[in-house]
């Protein structure tokens, strides 16, 4: 019988999972349309099964072993291919088949549907495992699929196959991802790990965008440290690399970052400037996903941390109205904890509790920082309802969660009946010397509510001082309703009904501008009780009873109980 019939008929050796990953690896390059198309390399083969050269050349030799290939050198490569296809160990078809899983997979990606990339990437990945490119998109439609697990996994395993294809700069880049993601779920010894790889990979690199995302991670440590002057530094190096590399991404953080800073300085005017332009390229979708949810959280936390609802509303409907071009459909779990405070703030607190509960549930296996806020702001939606116990729960698990669940706590003391354990609660939260200006101003109007009930007059002058300077000094108009609020309440202790009544009137009317219903309604009773004081029952009954409808449509039972009660005394 010819050599050339005994070949044909021979039949596929029995060959291992991992021999018939390499094999087909070997033969992949021969699906392309060129006309003269050879077989992968060794070097392309580890690549894309991410593994050592030597593990792909030990693989080879035992298929040309089981293959009886006798030829020398490269050609050796090429008659192995020849023969996997011929006896029908590698199917040209099953390659174009998984081919086409690849491309729908990029296909989702770029229309940012995570579910449909996830499950591309995944089947093809079974198949054979996915290049370092690949791994890294897999990666990305499990994060925002929310599959943590399965997106760290993928994104280890494109870190390995950048390292051993040489990639230094991607491999960084990676590991910086990595970083991120591992301070979020508060394993700090790995993030620190990753963090060391991805400065020691980057050492002796040429700047470019790599040291840009670097620049990134120095910044969102600089935050949490409170180093306002060093996450200047960085986001000035964000966006001198971001502009000079045409990298949008590091633009828009860079953009960012230096409005927090000029926020958290004072300088509300420009630094609310910065961030709008970057949440504009957000918004607009020009931006990767990890970048569009970092700008849209710190646009958020300037807003509440200034009080500024009513930009945070704005441009929460803007990101939600523009899902299909950010990609955020749904907002992911930290994302949708921010927008919980600005349903809090309109009154909107079905939904809020819903989202806070969503937020939770998302966030819990990924972002314990976030799942921690969402219980506070849970918390604060169940004690405006009444829901005393349902508050104390949600606060305390905020709490075993790392996050400070004031001024809630101690409010929730003072419906409690508990003065004194209020005082204590509060006052402890404003020891930390780590509060900044507009961190303490967010609990002072609570410190005024608190000490007044104790009959704490001093404690409560001194709050209100405070916090007019500050709102002197950011001059936004929700930290001066707060304010003005704050005041009024004093003066109406005092028993200055006039000035009490110019103070809420001021913080009433703002609050109403402001679409901040609650605490317009809790201005209105406060303003009743001045028209009272002087006598005007009239102005008095009609507070109460425009208070008396706001509490009841929002349902907080507290203060529509307490309205209810002073009407029938009028």
């Amino acid at each position: 019988m010819p050599q050339e019939d005994r070949i044909e008929d021979r039949k596929a050796p029995e060959l291992t999972r991992r021999e018939r990953d390499v094999l087909t690896a070997l033969c992949r390059p021969l699906l392309d349309d060129e006309l003269f198309t050879g077989p992968a390399s060794v070097r392309e083969i580890a690549a894309a099964l991410v593994v050592s050269d030597a593990a792909v050349k030990q693989h080879l030799l035992h298929l040309y072993d089981k293959f009886e290939i006798r030829e020398a050198g490269s050609k050796r490569r090429v008659e192995l291919a020849r023969e996997a296809i011929r006896c029908g160990a590698v199917s040209l078809q099953d390659l174009r088949v998984r081919e086409s899983s690849l491309a729908a997979g990029r296909e989702a990606v770029a229309r940012r549907d995570w579910e449909a990339a996830f499950e591309q990437f995944s089947a093809a990945d079974e198949d054979e495992p996915l290049g370092a490119d690949d791994l890294e998109l897999l990666a990305e439609a499990a994060l925002w699929s929310d599959r943590h697990d399965a997106s760290f996994a993928a994104h280890e395993r494109a870190f390995q196959a950048h390292t051993r294809a040489g990639d230094s700069r991607r491999a960084a880049v990676v590991a910086i991802g990595l970083t991120i993601h591992y301070v979020a779920r508060r394993d700090l010894s790995v993030a620190a790990g990753w963090y060391q790889k991805a400065q020691r990979l980057l050492e002796p690199e040429e700047v470019g965008r790599e040291h840009g995302y670097l620049a990134l991670l120095n910044s969102l440590f600089g935050e949490v440290g409170g180093d306002w002057d060093g996450v200047d530094d960085e986001a000035s190096r964000m966006l001198e690399i971001g502009r000079r590399e045409g990298d949008a991404d590091l633009e828009a953080l860079g953009l960012t970052f230096q409005g927090l800073v000029l926020s958290r300085r004072g300088d509300v005017v420009e630094g609310t400037k910065l961030l709008d332009e970057a949440m504009a390229t957000a918004a607009g979708g020009g931006l990767s996903m990890l970048a569009t949810g970092i700008v849209y959280c710190r646009m958020m936390c300037a807003c509440l941390d200034l009080l500024d609802y009513r930009r945070a509303g704005e441009w929460t409907d803007v990101v939600d109205r523009c899902a299909s071009t950010t990609g955020m459909g749904g907002f992911p779990g930290d994302c949708r904890t921010h927008r919980v405070a600005v349903l809090i703030a309109r009154g909107a607190w079905d939904d809020g509790e819903r989202e806070a509960l969503l937020a939770c549930d998302e966030a819990q296996t990924f972002d314990l920082a976030h799942t921690g806020l969402a219980s506070y702001e849970l918390g604060e939606i169940r004690l405006r309802r009444g829901d005393l116990p349902g508050a104390e729960a949600a606060f305390v698990r905020a709490h075993e969660l790392g996050f400070t669940p004031q001024p809630g706590m101690s409010l929730l003391r003072l419906a409690q009946g508990d003065a004194a354990a209020a005082v204590s609660s509060i006052d402890s939260a404003l020891a930390d010397s780590a509060l900044d200006r507009l961190a303490r101003a967010r609990l002072l109007p609570s410190k005024v509510a608190v000490a007044l009930a104790a009959g704490d007059a001093s404690g409560a002058r001194e709050a209100v001082a405070e916090l007019e300077e500050t709102a002197e000094t950011y001059g936004l108009a929700a930290l001066g309703a707060a304010a003005s609020h704050a005041r009024g309440q004093l003066e109406l202790a005092a028993g200055d009904a006039d000035e009490a009544v110019a103070r809420l009137q001021s913080a009433q009317r703002s609050w109403q501008q402001l679409e901040a219903p609650y605490e317009s309604a809790r201005a209105q009773a406060l303003l009743a009780e001045a028209h009272a004081l002087r006598s005007d029952r009239e102005s008095a009954s009609l507070d109460l009873a425009a208070a008396s409808a706001t509490f009841r449509r929002l349902g907080a039972v507290p203060e529509l109980e307490r309205v209810t009660a002073r009407l029938a005394e009028l």
